[in-house]
């Protein structure tokens, strides 16, 4: 009872709570353990919510698994030294994967918030016709059903289709809401020591008004003892079609981060995880955007995670620092400079 109760409050607070939380370009961060391990889980099957990165890994683990990740983050955006106003934001992820006892198939489904901005300028920023504050809000949806089978003993193929629904898409000349399609392939090799992983996300339209990015994302994962493991990623993401109201194409470029993740389980009952980030930035001079100026930036990352027999609960935090980036694009020409603390909580159960 106590453990249903704690499931409901986290499911509540995800729901009644706004959504996003920022992280590189207007990407956002959709697990906790990922969080927890600066974002390098492409090769770590481990937790369900890693079916979002790689939907090839779920094939391995035997019937139902489901999670509930609510991941909160307060950006912090500064234009000549004086800043946007940003509130905590919260975000709900919801995944469930199931596989079959007599087949090599698994089947999940995940419900995620993987894009987000949530920014307001204040009057004047850009200048003396900018009389009224500029609000960027974009709150983006994805259902995620996908697929897996084991082609061999130790290695699987998976894929899946990205629904994709904007919430809510308005900036300071445009609004426009939409739906749209991508997709989902991964791939997934593990031994007894070694994992490896690569997964890619196409683009996707929705309307006419916004473009999300494609993504590839490659890692391999070693255990040094059974104990102590690490991951090392390398994600390359293609922003250069990117569009949204009011903005039209971003003119950004794509951009490569790198991640390190590390895990040590003491027990059954109690894992510490950590990990380092470095985020290129899509931008240039040229093409610096206010509703997302998006510098590149290194990010350090800290989690705990505790397992209560069928239950697992994970806490994560994760911090990103930028550099000074300028800008000399017109009415945004400036020195611009970005934070982000980034905190969740997530509840899982094997079934």
């Amino acid at each position: 009872m106590r453990n249903a109760k704690i499931a409901l409050t986290l499911l509540a607070l995800g729901v009644f709570v706004s959504v996003q939380a920022q992280a590189s370009g207007f990407a956002v961060p959709t697990s906790v353990v990922g969080l927890s391990e600066a974002g390098a889980t492409v090769a770590d099957a481990g937790p369900v919510s890693s079916f979002a990165v790689n939907p090839a890994d779920m094939v391995f683990f035997p019937g139902t698994r489901a999670s509930l990740d609510v991941v909160a983050s307060e950006p912090s955006y500064k234009r000549n030294g004086e800043g946007a106003s940003n509130n905590l934001l919260i975000m709900p992820n919801l995944f469930v994967t199931h596989r079959f006892n007599d087949l090599p198939l698994a089947l999940g489904l995940g419900i995620t918030s993987p894009y987000g901005i949530n920014s307001t300028w204040p009057a004047g920023t850009f200048g003396t016709s900018q009389t009224t504050p500029d609000k960027n809000d974009l709150r983006i949806i994805d259902i995620n059903p996908g697929v897996a089978y084991m082609i061999l003993p130790n290695l699987s193929i998976g894929a899946g289709v990205d629904y994709y629904q904007s919430l809510s898409a308005n900036f300071p000349e445009k609004s426009g809401n939409g739906g749209g399609v991508g997709g989902n392939v991964g791939l997934f090799y593990t031994t007894e020591t070694f994992n490896a992983g690569l997964s890619y996300r196409s683009t996707a339209n929705l309307g006419g008004d916004i473009s999300l990015p494609s993504r590839l994302q490659a890692g391999v994962r070693y255990r040094f003892t059974p104990a102590f493991a690490t991951e090392l990623d390398v994600d390359w993401n293609d922003w250069s079609n990117t569009r949204l109201p009011g903005y039209g194409n971003l003119d950004w470029k794509s951009a490569l981060a790198y991640r390190l993740g590390l895990s040590y389980h003491f027990s059954q009952y109690l894992a510490l995880r950590g990990g380092l980030a470095h985020e290129d930035s899509p931008t240039d001079g040229s093409s610096i955007q206010a509703a997302a100026p998006a510098p590149s930036s290194n990010l350090l990352s800290f989690g705990l995670g505790i397992g209560l027999g069928h239950w697992q609960y994970d806490l994560g935090a994760s911090y990103a620092l930028s550099g000074n980036t300028t800008s000399y694009a017109g009415p945004y020409a400036g020195t611009y400079k970005a934070s982000t603390f980034n905190f969740g909580a997530a509840i899982s159960r094997n079934f």
